[in-house]
């Protein structure tokens, strides 16, 4: 998610096109990161420095970390450390833009602190983005005040990242009573406890979710694409009810309905969480207590 997230900011402030984004996503999933870039962007050394041990590379068949602690650039310590991070997703997202000489990595933390302060975030919410953890980075995106949604929309989130696509943009959550959405699905969970899961697009937005969840490639939102999207709801709401029944909590889960001519999407309160997946903008919605009802046009 990390990757999307300052990828996409960086379209917006014309750092990139969308067609380098696109590269950089694809790349970023099998870039290896180098021990110098990490080191960089731990403060540990300068560019200077990384570059130099980089060209003494070339001449000495030696490790990055070997070399760097021969010339007194960092300690045994900082190098174990600094090697257990080369799994991380924004330095991937980094490493990908230095490979495409599109920015160094001093560029990008500039970048993370203009984002920082448009976003009105702290350090500790910038190490959340950064920590490339789903758990981590939807809190910054549900007002504070709406915490009881975090369960429920965690799951939701969780199961899209892993059925649909990994590479999710979030917009700013919010409450509201109306939905935006010309097509979509609804399902209901009864018992214990009240719940409502909802999706929906405008056009054709869901379709590229309906193709990547039912592993078949539709050409239209018709009815058989948005039983995919129902059957996807079907998989959130289970895992959600799985959760709560071994604390006890009973439920009921009612068949996932859907519509393709809805002229409103209302409900008592709903958080409707806008989602950017595989170019298209969906509004995914959960309501606590409350049913969200699709107004099909007469």
């Amino acid at each position: 998610m990390v990757a999307i997230i300052l990828g996409t900011y960086l379209r917006k402030k014309g750092f990139l096109t969308c067609e380098q984004l696109d590269t950089l996503l694809l790349q970023q999933r099998r870039v290896h990161v180098k021990l110098g870039l990490i080191a960089v962007t731990e403060g540990l050394m300068t560019q200077e420095e990384a570059d130099k041990i980089n060209k003494m590379q070339a001449a000495v068949d030696k490790k990055f970390g070997d070399i760097a602690i021969e010339q007194g650039y960092l300690t045994e310590g900082e190098v174990e450390a600094l090697l257990n991070k080369q799994g991380n997703a924004y330095l991937k997202f980094a490493q990908a833009l230095e490979d495409q000489q599109l920015m160094t990595v001093e560029q990008l933390e500039q970048c993370m602190m203009d984002f920082q302060m448009e976003n009105q975030m702290t350090f500790s919410d910038m190490e959340d983005i950064k920590s490339d953890d789903v758990d981590r980075i939807l809190p910054l995106y549900i007002p504070v005040e709406q915490e009881k949604y975090l369960d429920t929309m965690g799951t939701a989130l969780r199961t899209i990242l892993r059925c649909v696509d990994t590479e999710i943009y979030l917009e700013k959550a919010y409450v509201a009573s109306e939905c935006e959405g010309e097509c979509g699905a609804v399902q209901n969970i009864d018992g214990e406890r009240r719940l409502s899961y909802g999706m929906f697009g405008m056009g054709q937005a869901l379709l590229p979710v309906a193709s990547a969840f039912g592993k078949e490639d539709f050409q239209e939102m018709n009815e058989d694409a948005l039983d995919a999207i129902g059957e996807l709801l079907n998989c959130i709401s289970g895992l959600y009810a799985n959760g709560i029944s071994r604390g006890g909590v009973c439920v009921e889960l009612y068949p996932p309905e859907y519509s393709t001519d809805i002229s409103r999407i209302t409900c008592d309160e709903m958080l409707v969480l806008p989602l950017h997946i595989k170019g298209q903008k969906i509004h995914f919605a959960v309501a606590i207590g409350n049913k969200i009802e699709m107004k099909r046009e007469a």
